[in-house]
């Protein structure tokens, strides 16, 4: 386990803050436009600019929580997924293919995701993260953890094949 903790350690400002970055970016832009769509559906008129006036604000608005939030719940999953793998790996002898890696760590991504948005419900008694509200939305903000996954496996890919 202390072996798991240090690679994790090291690739975190190369691996795990890209992938964390991506995640919270389109987690907010999904968001962002699923609120707006809602408002355009009873006719309330947004611009382009106010669009992106109001992304550029969620970015901004929901970084110290939102942000921190799905840092925190990545961070548990990509751990407890590289664990999973290191203990496979050590019981098969054999290293794991990229393929399997990216679909792992995209999986955790995107079930971290809806752990997250589930366990604030209960907790909060309010769904703080309105574009999650519909089943579209919570699966766009899935989605953006199955990205944040992906982009997390590529990079630790990456950077392992270095060291």
């Amino acid at each position: 386990m202390a072996k798991t903790m240090k690679k994790f350690i090291r690739h975190t400002f190369f691996v795990f803050i890209p992938a964390w970055a991506m995640g919270f970016i389109l987690a907010s832009i999904l968001h962002t436009t699923s609120v707006l769509i809602e408002l355009a559906k009873i006719d309330v008129s947004v611009g382009l600019s106010d669009w992106l006036f109001m992304i550029k604000q969620d970015l901004l608005g929901l970084l110290p929580t939102y942000g921190v939030i799905i840092a925190v719940t990545l961070a548990l999953a990509f751990y407890i997924t590289q664990y999973v793998i290191n203990r496979s790996q050590s019981r098969r002898l054999e290293s794991t293919s990229f393929p399997t890696r990216l679909a792992l760590f995209s999986a955790a991504g995107a079930i971290s995701f809806w752990l997250m948005l589930m366990a604030m419900q209960p907790i909060l008694n309010v769904t703080l993260i309105a574009g999650a509200r519909s089943l579209a939305g919570l699966l766009a903000q899935c989605l953006a953890g199955l990205i944040a996954g992906c982009v997390f496996a590529y990079l630790n890919n990456k950077s392992t094949a270095k060291t």
